[in-house]
């Protein structure tokens, strides 16, 4: 085993231990309209959420998930592999920020890379990789074996993996929404309670890959 990873769930295990204590068992739930609910998306698998074309929701979806909970917490509930350091901070508010670990990248590979050593460590239940700001060009570059892969691991440790993309790219999602949303300069004034209800979510049935 690499010493990198090794040394990469040593550091994870030390800082959030209380991450590390259980994990959900792997099954398909069943899928609702609501794309923030995280019981929508299979444990154990990869899911793909196909966002507006030139509009990410990470923003919106990252403060559903978080949301604002009344005292911090010592672990993340999320993590976000942020595939072209997009996410505003600031905008979330301290005491979501305290429950996200954020790793952020500058490339599509890198995406994919930080993103399987992450879901290989075994002990973080929901994994989201934001791959909506990053050129289709560059994501369709992306070998197809390396998304077999992080399935694979998925599987293995029971994580939750889930990929927002511009278009769709995952050739081995359990699970796809198309997302749709209609905003105008008005919607700046409304609360994301508001708003989140606004954004539309439709389901791909696919097929699950073996």
């Amino acid at each position: 085993m690499s010493l990198a990873i090794e040394e990469l769930r040593r550091q994870l295990r030390d800082r959030f231990p209380a991450a590390h204590a259980s994990l959900r068992p792997a099954g398909v739930p069943e899928v609702s309209p609501e794309p923030w609910i995280f019981k929508n998306y299979p444990a154990g698998g990869l899911s793909e959420i196909v966002t507006p074309e030139g509009r990410s929701p990470l923003g919106l979806l990252v403060a559903g998930w978080l949301g604002e909970p009344g005292e911090r917490m010592n672990f993340p509930d999320l993590v976000l592999v942020d595939g072209s350091d997009s996410l505003d901070p600031d905008s979330l508010g301290e005491n979501a920020c305290s429950r996200l670990l954020w790793v952020r990248c500058a490339a599509a590979m890198e995406l994919v890379k930080a993103g399987e050593l992450l879901i290989r460590d075994g002990n973080l239940p929901t994994i989201l990789l934001d791959a909506a700001g990053l050129p289709v060009r560059a994501l369709r570059q992306i070998p197809a074996a390396a998304w077999w892969r992080l399935k694979q691991a998925a599987e293995q440790s029971g994580c939750r993996v889930i990929c927002l993309s511009p278009q769709p790219i995952l050739p081995c999602a359990a699970l796809r929404l198309s997302l749709s949303a209609d905003f105008s300069l008005d919607d700046l004034y409304l609360s994301r309670a508001e708003v989140l209800p606004r954004v539309k979510a439709k389901t791909e049935r696919l097929r699950l890959a073996n």
